[in-house]
């Protein structure tokens, strides 16, 4: 679907093919799940969910996934686990895709010498991460290389937790367990019309202009990632705002022309029109309204997080091909100005 006018470095198409991997990825990573997954989470006190960059988000969303499944779980930034209370009766999952996150594997350390059970979701089982688990949950991204901006493995990590709290509730909900067999269905249409929305999201947006992605509940997490994926490629800034804090204050700071995408759960809701409406019409910003289209027979709220987060990674990638097709790498002195591996 790329222009074939571009002529693109190693770099993007690097990017984009870990974009185009969740098409095989996300079916993979359901079936690698194994019915005994749940167990060692049973019955623990609390579940705490930590992660960096991406998979900060990806704990965000297996927060929600606990959540819906009633039990007591919180995600945290990894160097936030000094403020919380752990036991035997606790569980860790630390999310790391590569297994080298220094600040994940630190504070699974810092868990353990608590008693917490740990475990390490991770797409590199062979990662130093995974010398500090008692359990391993494994996914399948199918990329060659973790030193490029995230995608296939992030939602793998999303896709694994979520299997594990359909595997929790014995009285699942029909809708969800549905709609993750659609998941594996649709793998090549959700593909398709994520570059669709996201090349369309694509046209908003100029160099140095903002964009800001507004959502709520789990779909704060696409949110989050299309933030993360924006900055990665430095062509301008995301800014991911949950909607009632939009709403509250960040409207004060608005000039005209600037970008936002509000993405909501579908079937959309009267109050989405006219939340569209006020950025339209009173902020005078190019704005767009994501949500996934019913043709993908997703009905679930967490599914659809799925495919609105790649139509996100696709805006970011779409936008980094229209204004900056050369480019090589990251900004290295920027990604190199903290060791974070």
């Amino acid at each position: 679907m790329r222009g074939i006018e571009y002529l693109m470095t190693e770099f993007l198409d690097t990017c984009y093919d870990a974009i185009k991997k969740q098409e095989r990825a996300i079916p993979r990573t359901i079936d690698s799940v194994a019915e005994t997954a749940a167990k060692v989470i049973e019955n623990r006190k609390q579940v705490v969910l930590i992660g960096c960059g991406d998979s900060y988000a990806a704990a965000n969303y297996g927060r929600w996934a606990l959540l819906r499944v009633g039990y007591n779980a919180l995600f945290v930034s990894p160097d936030e686990i000094d403020y919380l209370r752990l036991d035997k009766n606790s569980a860790v999952i630390g999310i790391t895709a590569s297994g080298r996150s220094l600040a994940t594997i630190e504070a699974l350390k810092k868990a353990r010498s608590q008693g917490a059970e740990i475990i390490v979701l991770t797409d590199n089982k062979n990662g130093i991460a995974s010398q500090e688990a008692d359990q391993i949950w494994l996914t399948k991204s199918g990329v060659e290389t973790y030193n490029t901006s995230p995608s296939a493995p992030t939602t793998a990590a999303m896709v694994y937790l979520l299997v594990v709290s359909s595997l929790i509730d014995d009285k699942s909900e029909d809708v969800l367990d549905q709609d993750i067999k659609q998941l594996r269905e649709i793998r090549k249409d959700m593909i398709t019309w994520a570059e669709r929305e996201g090349t369309a999201i694509s046209q908003l947006t100029s160099p140095n202009v903002p964009i800001y992605l507004i959502s709520e509940g789990p779909n704060h997490v696409a949110a989050q990632i299309g933030m993360m994926k924006f900055n990665e490629y430095s062509v301008l800034k995301g800014c991911a705002s949950i909607r009632e804090d939009f709403r509250h204050h960040y409207n004060l700071s608005i000039n005209d022309e600037e970008s936002a995408v509000l993405v909501t759960k579908s079937p959309t809701d009267p109050s989405d029109y006219v939340y569209m409406s006020v950025l339209r019409n009173t902020l005078k910003m190019r704005a767009y309204h994501l949500y996934a289209n019913e043709k993908l027979g997703l009905k679930h709220p967490l599914t659809q997080v799925i495919s609105n987060t790649i139509a996100l990674q696709m805006a970011a990638y779409h936008t980094v091909l229209k204004f900056n097709p050369d480019k090589e790498s990251f900004k290295i002195p920027h990604a190199d100005a903290f060791k974070i591996y």
